[in-house]
């Protein structure tokens, strides 16, 4: 099952399989650890942060993926 990968961050899926649970994990990520800010970017890309002093990247929505799942790949 997945669990958040978040420091002090206990949700875990409640889902009948690990396929069934990464639509819940999105919207807990969403709901809870997100931020909405005002930026101009280009259709199709994302930015993503990894620190609270880090800078900001932009990314196609593909590469956030992967780089999402190389980071839980470590774990």
């Amino acid at each position: 099952m997945l669990r958040c990968s978040h420091p002090q961050c206990s949700w875990r899926a409640i889902a009948p399989s690990e396929e069934a649970a990464w639509p819940e994990y999105a919207q807990h990520l969403v709901e809870t650890h997100s931020t909405t800010v005002e930026a101009d970017i280009p259709e199709g890309m994302v930015q993503l942060k990894f620190d609270d002093d880090g800078d900001w990247i932009t990314v196609s929505v593909e590469e956030a993926g992967e780089i999402q799942r190389e980071g839980h790949d470590e774990d």
